[in-house]
């Protein structure tokens, strides 16, 4: 329960709305500036330090103005009502803004590390909140995790907008803080698509040109293999020559590079008279590389992105984050051993490889299907789709590279 004192929306200098809530009982006074065309600029003092980081997320991911301020009125004043009562504000401001009005919705992935969290915003949605996360721990830092799920609650519920908060990769195998933090960023993603959408404007269409072309190469001989990439990553995909002397890998990395709008110019050679093992794996390393050097320091990006694609039978749904942090969430079981010379074990293997030389967060999720090379091209081009997206600038962001941090 609360008491609204006051919640006033300013367009005259964009779309801001100021909200200021004091609790039931008077124990908690809390003001929040919301402003949805901003940069991501955030000052937040809610006297939960892990739950300002969170906020923090929401202003730096989703490109929007948040201002939080908390005075506790009493020593009664828990850390649950400051919890419950921010998420109140912030959802009361979203509300004055009108975004419930329109029938939108919109879904994003976010990934980190090991864990895969996807947010569904439903804005003219009857203000529920669906919330199928697990958190495997009682507390991160001081701040207990089974407030993460009413502070959402809160928020839907003063929005009055639906909200569904889903983990896609098994708890027990996942870092507390990554899980919540991983649902706090789809959940600003997933909102500013939702008002991207009402803008006439969405985040595949941002600009793949930045202020300068991306591009780098690299040749590179070991006593296995001899490896040589090209790439400009602000090509069309359209002029790539992939030539790996294996069928298959060449196929794979065509899709890749005309899903992503990326072109490649990439020859290998290698012992394959011994197996395909050393030339996949050198190629994708390098592949790897040169995307890790064409990205530099990755200011200006979308930096996530997430995509499906359905080959034949078979669908197959990636989600990546340019992020820096290596490691592959590979959830894709192949019923076929090979596929003619082909060891379908080297798909995963081709895919780490790839993450841990580019800084890649990846994870890919068979959908639906059986037949192992539909698979194995649903994979490509998922990847490659979710690749574009990542890539993209995003002239909001000034040049300024997308994280709290301020560096990846």
């Amino acid at each position: 329960k609360s008491i609204r004192l006051s919640a006033t929306v300013n367009n005259a200098q964009g779309r801001e709305a100021d909200v200021h809530i004091i609790s039931d009982s008077s124990l908690v006074d809390v003001k929040v500036h919301f402003g949805l065309d901003g940069a991501g600029v955030v000052h937040c003092d809610t006297g939960l330090p892990f739950l300002d980081h969170m906020i923090d997320q929401l202003g730096t991911h989703g490109l929007l103005d948040i201002n939080v301020q908390v005075q506790r009125l009493s020593e009664a004043a828990t850390d649950e009502i400051v919890n419950n009562t921010v998420g109140k504000a912030i959802g009361t401001a979203i509300a004055q803004l009108g975004l419930q009005q329109t029938k939108v919705s919109a879904e994003f992935f976010s990934p980190l590390d090991e864990s895969l969290q996807s947010v569904h915003v439903d804005l003219c949605g009857s203000g529920s909140l669906h919330f199928d996360t697990t958190i495997p721990t009682r507390h991160v830092g001081r701040y207990p995790t089974k407030l993460v799920q009413p502070f959402f609650a809160n928020l839907a519920d003063a929005a009055g907008v639906a909200l569904t908060v889903q983990r896609l990769t098994p708890a027990s195998n996942c870092n507390s803080h990554h899980i919540i933090e991983a649902s706090f960023k789809a959940f600003a993603r997933a909102l500013r698509r939702a008002i991207d959408i009402i803008d006439n404007r969405t985040v595949e269409a941002s600009a793949l040109i930045g202020p300068s072309v991306r591009s780098a190469s690299l040749a590179r001989s070991t006593g296995e293999t001899d490896i040589s990439v090209s790439m400009t990553m602000d090509g069309r995909g359209d002029h790539s020559e992939c030539s790996t002397s294996i069928a298959l890998l060449d196929r794979q990395l065509a899709a890749i590079a005309e899903a992503s709008s990326i072109s490649f110019d990439i020859q290998a050679t290698g012992d394959t008279h011994i197996d395909d093992h050393h030339t996949i794996e050198d190629t994708a390393i390098v592949i790897g590389k040169v995307l890790q050097s064409a990205l530099g320091d990755r200011s200006g990006i979308n930096r996530m992105g997430f995509g499906s694609a359905t080959v034949g039978f078979s669908t197959v749904h990636a989600t990546l984050d340019l992020s820096g942090r290596p490691h592959l969430g590979f959830d894709v079981d192949f019923k076929d051993e090979r596929i003619n010379e082909y060891d379908t074990q080297l798909v995963e293997h081709t895919y780490q490889s790839l993450v841990n030389n580019s800084g890649l967060t990846l994870h890919i999720r068979l959908l639906d299907g059986t037949d192992s090379e539909d698979t194995i091209m649903a994979i490509a081009e998922a990847v490659g789709s979710a690749l574009r997206m990542g890539i993209q600038y995003d002239p909001r962001r000034a040049g300024k590279i997308a994280s709290s941090k301020g560096v990846l």
